[in-house]
């Protein structure tokens, strides 16, 4: 009888532990990265389609995230082109980010790098990102980053300030200034969107934006904690 009662106290425990009860954090849907790691041994994926209504391009695209620990995560990302859903290779990136900010902080804040071997041009990018809630439902997302050339020479900033409100549990909404500044002139893009949380562990997302043209996108959220 005791050897049942560990048997099932021991199968219990396994599905505890399964049922993690963090929420996934997504740098979908918009432009900004979200300050918070994914996790440790926490594996989640990213996908999502963007169309540009000006040139009728498809951009499917991918971001792979992975924990190695509570502060740090590896991941990796592609974006693909073209008029039919997507003929050539746009980007494939390859970074690392790492949690700044200490336990019951204020803000969150991190900071990515990322090495793009897929552009024309080759480069590499930092950024620095903060988020912090201005209420229960209201809360903003910050990404101030550098991008450099092959040779380490400055090609340019980019800013986004994503603001976000919470609906309920399960739908929010948010709107989303973008560019870039610094060597090139001052630009401003934006886009606003919608997701929809099915659990702790899949989410649902769309957008409209303009970027040199309307886009539009969509997209899905799956987080796999092992």
């Amino acid at each position: 009888m005791k050897n049942v009662v560990k048997i099932a106290l021991f199968f219990c425990a396994i599905l505890v532990s399964a049922q993690n009860k963090d929420t996934l954090s997504s740098d979908r849907p918009g432009q900004a990265l979200s300050s918070n790691t994914v996790g440790e041994n926490v594996f989640q994926i990213q996908a999502g389609i963007d169309f540009l209504n000006s040139s009728s391009d498809f951009y499917p695209n991918s971001f792979f995230r992975y924990g190695i620990s509570e502060r740090f995560e590896l991941n990796s990302g592609f974006i693909l082109s073209g008029h039919k859903f997507g003929n050539d290779l746009e980007s494939f990136t390859i970074g690392a980010r790492y949690l700044l900010n200490k336990n019951n902080s204020k803000y969150t804040s991190s900071l990515q790098f990322s090495f793009d071997a897929g552009a024309a041009t080759k480069n590499s990018q930092i950024t620095y990102i903060i988020g912090s809630s201005l209420s229960e439902k209201l809360s903003y997302t910050i990404n101030l980053g550098l991008n450099f050339n092959n040779n380490f020479a400055l090609n340019n900033g980019i800013y986004v300030f994503n603001l976000s409100y919470a609906l309920n549990e399960h739908v929010g909404l948010f709107i989303e200034p973008f560019g870039k500044f610094l060597k090139s002139n001052f630009k401003f893009n934006f886009d606003s969107g919608v997701y929809y949380l099915l659990n702790n562990n899949l989410q649902l997302d769309a957008l409209i934006g303009n970027n040199d043209g309307v886009f539009l996108g969509a997209g899905v959220t799956w987080r796999v904690p092992f």
